[in-house]
Parts: structure tokens; sequence; C-alpha cells
């Protein structure tokens, strides 16, 4: 009976620390799960200035762009120096509905092209050229597409 209450609760125990590690892993996650995710996540998060959503979406080379010293930041790092330049300055975009259209996309190898149309509260604000890249099953925003670069 002892060996039986005793097992149970190891069970319970393993049980518990396997899914906070697994929430963890999930809350926890940077980039997204698809090239156009990450577009849209950076492309929103830049108009609202939300800097966490763009750091965890960006790719090193767009990480160390917005640092601005030639080094590359870790999400955390440019959180804060996004937050600070952020401070004080109001989007223009507060209260108002973002949504995307996509008006193309092709992924080649681990890179990929996606055109996003963005509309603000539903007119058409801009169209979005963007390259995203993809490491470690995770997609990431890669910049601005080059006139022809996705051809």
């Amino acid at each position: 009976m002892k060996n039986k209450k005793t097992v149970i609760i190891l069970s319970v125990f393993v049980l518990i620390i396997v899914l906070s590690m697994g929430t963890m892993a999930v809350v926890g996650r940077k980039g997204a799960g698809s090239s156009v995710a990450a577009a849209q996540k950076y492309i929103e998060s830049s108009m609202r200035y939300d800097s966490r959503g763009m750091a965890y979406v960006a790719s090193d080379s767009v990480r160390q762009q917005l640092y601005n010293t030639g080094e590359i930041p870790t999400p955390r790092e440019l959180i804060k120096a996004l937050n600070k330049s952020y401070d004080g300055v109001p989007t223009g975009y507060e209260g108002k509905n973002i949504t995307f259209t996509v008006a193309d996309e092709k992924i080649i190898g681990d890179r990929g092209y996606v055109s996003l149309h963005v509309y603000v509260d539903g007119v058409k604000h801009i169209t979005h050229n963007c390259v995203t890249v993809k490491i470690g099953g995770r997609w990431y925003y890669d910049g601005v597409a080059a006139e022809g670069e996705n051809k």
C-alpha cells in the first residue's frame, strides 16, 4: 500500500514537471510558425511600437540593425533599447484595427518572400514586401525585400 502511494506521488510530480517544461517552451518560444506569421507579427508590432513582439520575430540581422551598435543584441537587450526609444512617443495606431491580406508568398529553401496588404480600420494603408528566414524550424522577419528579389 505504501509503495503504491509513493509511485502515484512520484508519477504526479513527474507529470507536473513535464507539463511545466512544455508550457515554458511554448510561452518562451521565439519566431513564428510560418513565414506569413513572422512578417505579420513584425509589421504589426512595429506599427504599435510593441518592442517585445518585434524582438521575438526579428532575425539576427534585423536585431543588429535595430540595436544600431554593430552588435547582435539578445531579444531582452533589444526590447530595453526599443522601449527607451519609444518612451513617450505615440504610435498613431492605438485603438485601431490592423489587418492583413496575403498578396503573395514564395518559399525558397529557408527563405520566404511575403507581400502583405496592410489595412488600418478596414482601409488599405500600405503593401509590405518582406523577406523571412527559417532557423531551427521557426520563421523570423529578415527585412524588406529588394525590388525583384522574390521573383
